[in-house]
This record gives C-alpha cells, structure tokens and sequence, in this order.
C-alpha cells in the first residue's frame, strides 16, 4: 500500500509538472513582449531562465514521446502498397495491417513472430478470398476461438450456409496462423432461412463446432418459432454429429400441445434424448396436466412420452436427467 501512494504521489506530481510547463512556457514567452514584465526578468535573469529552461525540457520531452508513439502506431499499423505472400497467407496491395510487435525477442529475451508475422487484424481494400472465403476482414486475437473473418456476402464456409455480414470464427493454432489451410471452422452466423437438418433457420441462429460434433442454435426466446418433427418450439438447440446427422434437440413449446392425456402449455421445456421419444420438464410457472385423471406434473420432475401414441414411458425427478429446475 506505501508503494501505491507513493506511486500516486509521484504520478500526481510529474503531471502538475507538466501541465505548469505547458502553461508557464507560453507565459514566459509573452512576458517578454510586455516592457515592465521584460524589466523585471532582466533583474533576475538566473531565477526566470532556469524556470524557462525547466518549462522547455518538459515540454520538449512530450512532444518528443508524442513523436516517438505516434511513429511507433504508425509502423504498427502499416498499409501495405503491394502483395504480400505470409506462408500460406496472402495478403493484397491496399490491405490496412495491425501488428503485435516488431520486436523479434519477448521481454524475457525468447525468439516471437515480429513485423508482418505478429499480424493481429488485416482490413482489406476489397473482398478478399481466404481457403475460397470472401472476406472484408480477418482479426487474429491470439489465435484460437477468437481469431474471424468478417465474411463480404452470404456464402457456404465449410459446408454451412453462412450469412454475409457477419463473423465466422476460427480455431486456429499458434503453428497454423499462417498457413489458412490448416485453419478449422468454429462457428457462424447462418443465412435466414436456410434449410440444415430438415429445420428452417431464423436469422441470427448459429452454427458452433465442439470437437467432433455440431450445435445449433436460435437466438433465444426473441427469436421466431421454429419446426422440427411437427413441433412448432421456440429456443431450439440441435445437436448433430461428426457426419452432421442430426441427434438430440432442446427447446420450449411455442404453442400449447396436447400429446396423448397430457396436455403441455406454451412456453414448456421438451426434449428429444432419442429418436421417437420426447421428454418435457415443468418449471415454477408452467405445469402439465392431465386431461384424464386431472394429475399435474410440476417442477422438479419429467415425463418421457412416444412422440406417435403419447404413451407415458416413465416419469422421473429431474436428478440426473440434466434438467434444471426454475
């Protein structure tokens, strides 16, 4: 804590400094031009030429680091006036660059990727293919799940309808930055409309790779309703393997259903684990009920039906069937 005040304290002091320069110097200046001031600095030359001299070495020494910064953002932010081949990465005339450093040691004194290499966003001139993609823009924070391209137009990526307009994000190693080959899709923003896994996408809906599997998603509840299997649901994530078969979903009724004798409100939790079953789960404000024996079923448990007959497989605690209560 001594350290932070004294710290703050110096700050605090070099800042008052400064600001006294830049006002004291333009002061002294003037004073000059004006007899009687002019007089009186003549008496005390040592005493007003001192403070003169202190004014202008602070002054000088932030207009100097002011240079010195802006030659520095400026050598980091190059813009590129021909081609420019990084590995497997080309790079077109007219490109705006920011880089990370262009120092070719770390502080700790180990080798690191410096001037074009250390390469953290490039604004291209116009559309600019990468592996075939158009693209205005590709940001590389880090590489990772950070790293995206701003796609130019509604394209395929990868095989997925994604929208113009919007970013798709990269998983991209450190040893692959250069080399877009090697880069592999992560996630995307899909056309409105789009038609993937027999579901007609709304926009804003996302397509996200996990390992070997995808998901995809609607934006929520603000999002419009959606059909799959005849349900009309709302919240919709499907879940499709590595060959991009469509397995377990999510969501929440967007109209009220009666399967068999029970009877399901909007708004209700369903879920399909496997095929021809569908598993609804009550919360605080939404029960079922059922139309024959007047049963309701509340939060904190599910019921599992045959999605054709409505027959009633089991109903269970939500423990461990990865059901939240709320």
């Amino acid at each position: 804590m001594p350290a932070l005040i004294f710290g703050a304290m110096m700050y605090g002091t070099l800042l008052n400094l400064l600001m006294l320069s830049f006002i004291g110097l333009p002061l002294l200046l003037l004073a000059l031009l004006i007899p009687a001031s002019r007089r009186r600095m003549r008496r005390q030359p040592l005493r007003f030429g001192a403070l003169a001299a202190v004014c202008a070495l602070f002054v000088a020494c932030t207009l100097w680091k002011i240079h010195r910064d802006d030659q520095s953002n400026q050598a980091l932010h190059p813009h590129l006036e021909q081609d420019v081949q990084l590995d497997g990465l080309q790079l077109p005339a007219g490109t705006q660059l920011s880089l990370d450093t262009l120092e070719p040691l770390d502080a700790q004194g180990r080798p690191q990727p410096h001037g074009l290499r250390s390469l953290v966003w490039a604004e291209f001139a116009a559309p600019h293919a990468i592996n075939g993609v158009e693209v205005t823009q590709l940001r590389m924070q880090g590489g990772g799940p950070f790293s995206k391209m701003l796609l130019s137009r509604d394209q395929e990526v990868m095989g997925w309808p994604c929208a113009g307009g919007t970013w798709v994000t990269l998983d991209i190693a450190d040893e692959d930055r250069l080399q877009p080959s090697r880069w592999r899709f992560s996630s995307c923003t899909l056309v409105a409309g789009s038609d993937v896994a027999g579901v007609k996408w709304p926009a804003s809906s996302e397509v996200s790779r996990y390992d070997d599997s995808f998901s995809l998603n609607t934006l929520g509840l603000a999002s419009p309703p959606v059909v799959i299997q005849g349900l009309v649901l709302s919240d919709l994530t499907l879940k499709l393997d590595e060959q991009r078969r469509p397995g377990r979903w999510s969501g929440q009724l967007a109209q009220d259903l009666t399967l068999g004798d029970w009877h399901y409100p909007r708004r209700m939790r369903v879920r399909q684990d496997t095929p021809g079953t569908l598993m609804f789960s009550p919360s605080r404000s939404d029960s079922a009920h059922n139309l024959r024996t007047g049963e309701t079923l509340d939060a904190g448990r599910s019921i599992q039906q045959r999605s054709d007959s409505g027959a009633v497989l089991w109903i269970k605690p939500n423990t461990g069937l990865g059901v939240l209560d709320w």
